[in-house]
């Protein structure tokens, strides 16, 4: 019996040493968290997320996160969404209450024309956090979050939000 501990204490004090030597690797500085080194990227779980201090149109906001290295944030669960959202509410005065996603609708052709919602990668919306009464259906078919409690809004694409980009940590 206690063989097994000893030897299960070693193993435990390899691991961590070995763990403690990766994250201080020269080839990946310690702040980098696979994200790179633009520390306005924040890691969480296997994405990176970069939010926008400008406002901008939906074209214009596809634009940005392809030159920040992501795109526009596809949310896809609740605890995504919630991270998301208190990062959002956590940010200094910023000019709306709303932040872009890539989430628009399109419409099925085989299907009478019903719409639907897809994110930018053309998979269709699963998990969903709509707030009451949306989506309106008015016209509106890009989808926002609200910064300050993470519902959904559909919203004018020409509207000028804030943006969420995402971009998937490289393994």
């Amino acid at each position: 019996m206690m063989i097994r501990l000893l030897v299960f204490i070693v193993l435990v004090t390899v691991t961590y040493h070995k763990a403690e030597a990766r994250s201080s690797s020269p080839h990946r500085p310690p702040h980098d968290h696979g994200c790179g080194v633009d520390n306005e990227w924040k890691r969480f779980r296997q994405s990176c997320y970069y939010i926008s201090a400008e406002v901008m149109n939906i074209d214009d906001a596809m634009v940005e996160c392809q030159e920040q290295g992501g795109a526009l944030v596809s949310i896809e669960s609740p605890i995504e969404n919630y991270w998301i959202a208190e990062k959002l509410n956590a940010l200094p005065k910023v000019d709306n209450r709303f932040f872009w996603t890539s989430g628009f609708t399109a419409a099925d052709k085989v299907k009478d024309n019903t719409y639907y919602w897809i994110w930018g990668d053309y998979t269709e919306v699963g998990y969903t956090n709509w707030a009451p009464g949306e989506p309106n259906d008015k016209g509106y078919v890009c989808l926002a979050v609200n910064r300050w409690n993470g519902k959904w809004s559909d919203e004018k694409c020409h509207e000028k939000f804030n943006v969420v980009c995402e971009k998937k940590v490289d393994q």
